[in-house]
């Protein structure tokens, strides 16, 4: 079992049939410069991509459907003018779909059924448009409904960093690829933390764009009532978000005014749950915070005072959306499989909570969602007065594989 310091010694370099591939640790940004300026062609990049996923991917379990045939094929008429031309990227294996590829979404009956997608869903092929190349899918539990990609059938999805331990989830297979060098961008999701979670457990970045700003597509057909879910994506450079926002993002402005000064509230207690958060993570928060005041901007402890009242209206929600959702999800795999869903195509105790899920009347689900809504509403009154609240992403580093993660994760994400 690799430790992080065997796996840094691999970090400046790999070696690829004895030939050095200096393009793993470059940024997606770069790579598309050395493409467009001739230094590398696009071929050269996809090739050398798949050949990490070939040599280094069975330490991480990352990637679960490879596409290399077709990424072969689509970097030889890949469009040279594009902003990400010849990029290799992964597509998490949730909510967003490529034509004739297969999705399984971490379930056992679609893999078995060998399942691929009917259509390309609109930001996938915006991705495609925006020349970057699909070598193949990534990683993520069960109905993408984890924070910890360990699906049933499927083999875990490792943390590069310690290959004991989880990358997270539930776009745990992106954040694992990115931070293990098999690709410089990967795309993922988020409701509740999918994003933020692995990025946090991989030592790698990403970011949930707010509501309505880039074009999604629930995982497994979900209900999502509250608008919680966002495609964007990981990366080890914070400016391949920044440029990948640009060209996604459905109303971005390019230009605008320089920023002032941000008004900084930080939080590193749990005030919700009221679990302890590890002194590691603390240490981080705090680190964080430093740099901000460092650089001149305003930092307070101030939080929304708001979230000590939500753990009850929460708890009681989660009882009655999580079944509810569950179901519209088994009810789409039933859809794709074209029969009823059995025991053996998802987990026993998915199925548990679809089953309950159907018996919940229409009533209890809107004064669910109204709890909810009404609950978060004073939140919003500290956004007044501050931009930033600098809080921890989970309540400790990444935990040992096999582990509940239920309660090392917290509400900071919610």
């Amino acid at each position: 079992m690799w430790c992080w310091e065997e796996w840094y010694s691999m970090s400046a370099t790999s070696v690829k049939n004895g030939v050095v591939d200096s393009s793993r640790w470059v940024s997606a940004t770069e790579l598309a410069e050395q493409i467009r300026t001739g230094q590398r062609s696009a071929v050269e990049a996809v090739d050398e991509a798949i050949a990490r996923v070939e040599t280094l991917d069975v330490h991480y379990c990352a990637v679960v459907a490879p596409l290399f045939d077709r990424a072969r094929r689509r970097a030889l008429a890949v469009e040279p003018s594009a902003p990400f031309a010849g990029v290799p990227i992964l597509l998490k294996d949730a909510g967003e779909e490529l034509a004739d590829t297969s999705m399984w979404v971490g379930t056992q009956g679609l893999m078995r059924a060998g399942h691929t997608s009917r259509t390309t869903t609109v930001l996938a092929g915006r991705l495609e448009e925006l020349g970057f190349i699909v070598i193949g899918k990534s990683a993520c539990p069960e109905l993408s409904a984890s924070s910890t990609t360990e699906p049933p059938g499927f083999p875990p999805t490792r943390n590069p960093w310690d290959l004991r331990r989880s990358a997270g989830g539930s776009s745990g297979g992106s954040a694992a690829a990115v931070a293990g060098g098999l690709v410089p961008i990967a795309h993922g999701s988020d409701g509740s933390g999918s994003l933020r979670f692995p990025a946090a457990l991989c030592g790698v970045s990403a970011l949930k764009p707010s509501r309505g700003r880039v074009s999604t597509a629930p995982a497994a057909g979900s209900q999502d009532p509250l608008n919680l879910w966002t495609q964007f994506a990981v990366a080890r450079d914070v400016r391949d978000l920044r440029a990948l926002f640009q060209h996604l993002a459905l109303d971005h402005q390019r230009t605008g005014p320089a920023m002032s000064a941000l008004r900084c509230g930080v939080l590193d207690s749990d005030p919700i749950i009221g679990l302890s958060v590890d002194p590691a993570t603390v240490l981080a928060v705090r680190t964080v915070a430093g740099f901000l005041e460092a650089a001149g901007h305003s930092v307070e402890e101030s939080y929304p005072t708001a979230f000590d009242d939500l753990f009850e209206p929460f708890w009681q929600t989660t009882q009655t959306i999580g079944p509810w959702v569950r179901a519209s999800q088994v009810a789409w795999v039933a859809e794709r499989l074209g029969r009823p869903v059995v025991d053996g195509d998802l987990s026993a105790s998915c199925l548990e909570q679809a089953k309950r899920g159907r018996s919940i009347p229409e009533t209890e689900i809107s004064q669910a969602l109204k709890r909810v809504a009404d609950a978060m509403a004073p939140v919003q009154d500290w956004w007044d007065d501050h931009d930033i609240l600098i809080t921890p992403v989970t309540l400790e580093p990444a935990w040992t594989l096999g582990q509940d993660p239920a309660i090392r994760t917290g509400m900071f994400a919610a």
